[in-house]
């Protein structure tokens, strides 16, 4: 079986007491999957994964049961661990799920948004309209979704939201300057209708608003995947 080079695969510094070496571990596997550096289909061994942080085994075993509640890693047959790969309708349902979750959030955040955070929001997007870094700009853009959903309060759905942002995260990535993915004026326009909505407290119309944004996003994401089967 092919080894898998875990050359990209490093650490942050470690913080005692806070954090176990697991989860440094499957930070460190989780980024790599994100960014496209192990890609679909690759072997992740424990043990090659264990001598390349100079640690044992347990760490690394957790690490991966982490990933593999994520839906980040599968099992395949003798229990070996590879990177789940999405075909091109499981990343339409994950958007059509995100757009659905992502305008419940916003429809219950409305009323809680304070006038200073809508107006640091106008703020934020204006800057992302320059931002030709594709990779800060879908930071920035995490950040600005973020910002107006927390207001929400809804741990779970929150949490669903991330699981399923991270399980497409690489694609959005590896494609991102292909197919007017890096769309910043267009998005931009989009974000300013969200915040319009939220600043005249209407609930229902912001969701809707944010609810046909991301399905955009997914839908570019979709069609550029299948212009590359061709």
């Amino acid at each position: 079986m092919t080894s898998t080079d875990l050359t990209m695969l490093k650490l942050e510094s470690f913080e005692p007491g806070r954090r176990i070496a697991a989860d440094f571990i499957a930070d460190s596997l989780r980024n790599a999957i994100q960014s496209g550096s192990l890609a679909d289909g690759a072997v992740l061994k424990q043990a090659a994964i264990a001598d390349h942080f100079e640690i044992s085994r347990v760490p690394v075993r957790e690490a991966m049961r982490q990933l593999l509640a994520e839906g980040l890693i599968e099992l395949r047959a003798h229990h070996i661990a590879v990177v789940r790969g999405l075909s091109l309708e499981r990343i339409s349902e994950i958007y059509d799920n995100r757009a659905l979750i992502e305008g419940y959030l916003l429809e219950r955040a409305v009323p809680n948004i304070p006038v200073g955070v809508v107006k640091e929001l106008r703020a934020a997007e204006k800057a992302m309209r320059g931002e030709d870094d594709h990779e800060e700009w879908l930071r920035l853009n995490g950040k600005f979704h973020r910002t107006m959903n927390e207001y929400a309060h809804d741990v779970t759905a929150l949490e669903l939201v991330a699981q399923l942002k991270s399980r497409a995260e690489r694609y959005v990535r590896m494609w991102g300057t292909g197919g007017g993915l890096h769309r910043p004026e267009e998005a931009g326009a989009e974000h300013v209708e969200i915040l319009d909505l939220v600043g005249v407290g209407d609930a229902k119309g912001a969701r809707a608003a944010v609810e046909r944004h991301i399905r955009t996003t997914g839908e570019r994401l979709v069609a550029y995947g299948r212009s590359q089967q061709g």
